[in-house]
């Protein structure tokens, strides 16, 4: 977005404001907007009373997205996931989640206005435990998947191992020359695997890009969750992988993260489990070679270190398991 575009829509968010009696505030956010597709604004009301002002920002030409991927859809799943949420559970006493105010205009809405939630001090790594992490995964795996079927507001994004297989074809032209045509067959067939492993479990809901950025805890302990661009269903281990590969908490941290989440699995479910881990894990490898394939050419920096990631998922056992 050039300096000129930016503010004109901070302008237009602006204006958006005053139309809703509100003004901008000059609180800070520490806040991420999955692929860049929305700008979070505080505003204050009456009586200091806060908001959150999410703008659906257009789609940038020079901005790559996910291989099959609608950019009108980032918008449209997050007002179609809170307008939902309004319908099953508006006090969001099952899932912790901001209260819904408002939903702008348009197909997607142009802006949607929030509960603002009051961070507890400190940094992440004080403040966000283990405990919120799986609290969080545990309430939204809860969320019957049945609601979230049949919404014409509501373009689901399908994370299971047919849905893996599927993206990863999708990105055929822009990762075969990275990986070369032996370590594709692999891949595919890795792939092939992982449906025969995964395809009889029972869906549940997945966030899609369940981060730490995405998770809050506010002066009352308690976690929430942000950002819901990317919503849908399917792998089980798919959110928990997620976090866990993204993390950059210490090594100690994560591996104790790890035993936790298979802690309490055995026999078969160990195993299908893994094979859930290692699926999600190598289809973000792929997302990242395509990625640095398309932004950096031959020169792409970081491919070394996501074919040893591909490598290592495909691989499993204490590649990727070390406990």
């Amino acid at each position: 977005m050039t300096e000129e575009t930016a503010a004109a829509t901070l302008h237009e968010a602006h204006q958006t404001l005053a139309e809703l009696g509100l003004e901008p505030s000059a609180r800070r956010l520490h806040l991420r907007s999955s692929h860049g597709s929305s700008l979070p604004i505080a505003a204050e009301g009456q009586q200091g009373r806060m908001f959150l002002l999410k703008w659906l920002l257009p789609p940038r030409p020079d901005h790559i997205f996910p291989a099959g991927s609608r950019p009108e859809d980032f918008g449209r799943r997050e007002a179609g996931f809170y307008r939902l949420l309004d319908s099953i559970d508006p006090e969001r006493r099952d899932l912790p989640a901001p209260k819904t105010v408002l939903v702008g205009p348009g197909d997607p809405p142009k802006w949607l206005l929030l509960e603002w939630l009051q961070v507890a001090p400190g940094p992440s790594e004080e403040v966000l435990l283990q405990d919120h992490v799986f609290d969080v995964l545990d309430k939204i795996q809860s969320i019957p998947v049945e609601r979230l079927l049949g919404r014409r507001d509501f373009p689901l994004s399908h994370w299971d191992a047919i849905g893996y297989l599927e993206r990863i074809r999708l990105m055929y032209d822009a990762v075969f020359n990275v990986v070369g045509e032996t370590r594709w067959r692999h891949m595919l067939k890795f792939f092939e695997e992982s449906v025969r492993w995964l395809d009889s479990r029972k869906p549940v809901f997945v966030h899609g890009d369940f981060l730490e950025e995405n998770l809050l805890v506010d002066v009352d302990d308690r976690p929430h969750l942000l950002d819901f661009e990317r919503v849908g269903m399917g792998n089980s281990d798919h959110d928990f992988a997620w976090f866990w590969i993204h993390s950059t908490r210490s090594q100690e941290w994560k591996k104790n993260l790890l035993a936790r989440w298979l802690g309490k699995r055995v026999g078969g479910d160990r195993i299908r489990c893994e094979w859930g881990i290692r699926t999600a894990i190598a289809l973000l490898a792929v997302q990242r070679l395509r990625w640095g394939f398309l932004k950096y050419g031959d020169e792409d920096p970081r491919v070394s270190a996501n074919l040893a990631l591909l490598d290592a998922a495909i691989a499993g056992g204490r590649d990727l398991f070390p406990v």
